[in-house]
Formats: C-alpha cells, structure tokens, sequence
C-alpha cells in the first residue's frame, strides 16, 4: 500500500508540487505568526524583568508604562522607606517621547537611568555609563536609523551624543533609550514628579505582603508585584494583539488542509480503476482507507519539512529588513506544526476515503 500511495502521489508530478507548495506556504505562515506573537511577549517583557525592583508603585489607577499613566511627588520616597519591609526605594522616570533623527521624528521610549538596576540590558557597542548630554540607544533603533556611537539625536530641543547601543529594548513600535536621571526629569517636564518608585523587599518578607502594607499607608498609590507588573504590560496589548494573530494562524491551517484534501481527492478519483480493481480481489476496505492517509500524510509531512527553514529564512529577512520586527523561533513550535500538520493530513484525507468507499469494484470489469 505503501508502494500503491507513492505511484499515485507521483503519477502527476507537477499537481503534487503545487500541493506541497501550498502546504508549505500554510506552514510559513503559522510558524510566522506563532514567532511573531512569542518575540512580542518576549521583548515587551525582557527589559522589565532585567529592573531590580520586587514591586512598581505607581498613582492609583495606573498599571503599566503605557498606556496609563503615573505621576507621583519625589518627596513620596521617605514615607514609603519607612513602610515595614521596604528594602530598597528608587525612582523610575520615563515616557514615549519624539526623536529627531537625521532630520525625521521618531519615537523612542526616554528613560532615566540612576544607576540602581534600571539600566540598559546589555551593551554591545560603546559605554554604558550615561551622564548629562548623552544617550543609550537600542541595536534596533540604532540599525532601523542608520545610527552609530559619537552621533547625535535630539530630543526636546536638546542634542544628546549617542555613547552607547544596548540589546534587549525592543519593544516593536518603538524601542527603549537611556540617559541620566536629571536630564530625563528635564526633557519630560517632571519638576519634582516621578513615573513609579521601585522597591526592593527586605529579606524574609514577600513582595505580595509589602505591596499590602503599602497600599494600607495611602490610598493614592497601587502597589504591584513584579511579575503582576509585567502581565499588565503583556495583557493591555496582547488582548488585542492575540485574537488577530490566532485567526490568521486558523486560516493558515483550514488553507493547508483544504489544499491536502483536494490535491488527495483529485488523485483518488483518477485512480478509482485502480481502487476497483483492488476491491475486486478482496483487499479489504481499511487497506484502501490507509493508502488515502498515507498520501495526505506524504503531501503534509514533505510541506512541513520544507516549511520549518524555510519559515527561518522568511524571519531572517523580516528581521534583516524591518530590525524591529519582534520574532522568536523555537523547537516547541515546530513540533506543534508537526502535530498539527498531522492532524490536518489525517482529517484532509476524510474526503477521499469515504469517495473509496463508494467505489463499486465492478468498475474494474467496465473497460
């Protein structure tokens, strides 16, 4: 049968290179949007988790970096040191700002580095110790502006020296830079004001039980955990961002499918001579039934072994020509293609088994 499943497969060879070229263009496109969803998650969140803080205390009603926002006095860090369980307090300062670069405005996210664990995720060119008049750039930036170490940006009127370029910061509409407390506190117009304070718990006590006590201190403030913090960050966009990504993966998955089941039907009902034949000298029906699988297992299995690199090398030039698209491969997904190629081949092959079983072994005889 297996033999049986190979001929017909290759008896028309051009429908089966069609077949498996859409099969493998359904396969790009899933693993394309799954790396794309998971390269979000992954850098929206990779900078937050790089902050030394147990906990983010922001205005009340506030919840993320943007799409809420906080403002707090600086003279809130002294009451909030004194709070049982508060090790460490810091102040965070930073907003979506405009850029001018090479004479076109882009956005960047200004932050205000004090040298207390809010600081770029890694440098990989330049310095990275900021001081007034200078900036961290990320590599996306960098590379999507054509911008390297000793150039200039201007931010608020202000020209700023580019002195360092940092990993980890994309956050793919815009991405993340540095400079020095003061200077952020003067370009964003935060006279006396911070964004958030960041706290660091004292050992032996939890995050869950600090952000408790205060949010008991002052009603103004909301207190979250770090991983909370994080999961809002995640959430606000992701509810929206999700839903669209998961029905172009569904359609990707109904096109390969539909693309199996006709290109497998199509060759059953050429064949069906062929499938009389066998009926007449009594091979019996599951025999018939796993030839049709096996095709649409061969057409499937073949796309997906053509679709994982060649879904690789589609990012590759994604990234190579948009440096700030967020993808991430990984093994898991492929193996969950896999299985999900599987499952659409074996469910593809439903329309050509029940047109075997309709065969009528008499139609062996007829010519």
């Amino acid at each position: 049968m297996l033999l049986l499943a190979r001929k017909n497969l290759l008896l028309h060879k051009g429908r089966f290179a069609l077949a498996v070229t859409g099969i493998t263009s359904a396969v790009v496109l899933v693993l394309l949007l799954m790396s794309l969803y998971d390269g979000w998650r992954e850098n929206m969140s990779t900078y937050l988790r790089h902050i030394q803080a147990d906990l983010w205390v922001g205005k009340k009603g506030a919840s993320d970096l943007f799409h809420t926002l906080s403002l707090l006095p600086t003279i809130g860090e002294e009451p909030l040191r004194e709070i049982e369980g508060v090790g460490q307090v810091s102040a965070f300062v930073g907003r979506l700002m405009i850029a001018t670069v090479h004479g076109q405005e882009r956005h960047t996210f200004l932050i205000g580095v004090d040298g207390t664990g809010n600081g770029p995720v890694e440098i990989i060119a330049g310095q990275g110790t900021v001081h007034d008049g200078e900036i961290i750039i990320d590599d996306v930036f960098a590379r999507k502006e054509r911008l390297q170490v000793g150039e200039t940006v201007t931010i608020a009127g202000e020209e700023l020296r580019v002195i360092g370029i940092a990993r980890g910061g994309n956050c793919f509409l815009y991405q993340y830079a540095f400079v020095t407390v003061a200077q952020a506190t003067r370009l964003l117009g935060l006279d006396e004001l911070v964004n958030y304070f960041l706290v660091q718990v004292s050992p032996g006590v939890t995050a869950s039980e600090v952000a408790t006590r205060i949010e008991q201190a002052s009603d103004l403030v909301s207190a979250f955990p770090k991983e909370q913090f994080i999961a809002n960050n995640l959430s606000l966009t992701g509810d929206n961002f999700l839903p669209i990504l998961r029905v172009l993966e569904v359609i990707g998955v109904i096109v390969g499918t539909v693309v199996i089941g006709l290109t497998i039907s199509a060759l059953t009902a050429e064949q069906s001579a062929e499938y009389g034949v066998l009926k007449a000298v009594g091979a019996p029906n599951r025999m018939l039934y796993w030839t049709a699988m096996q095709q649409a297992l061969g057409c499937g299995l073949l796309g997906w072994l053509i679709g994982v690199p060649a879904s690789w090398g589609v990012v590759a030039l994604a990234q190579y020509f948009v440096p700030q698209f967020p993808a991430a491969m990984s093994p898991h997904q492929a193996f969950w293609m896999l299985g999900c190629t599987i499952a659409m081949s074996l469910f593809a092959a439903i329309m050509p088994v029940r047109r075997i079983a309709r065969i009528d072994p008499l139609l062996a005889f007829k010519s």
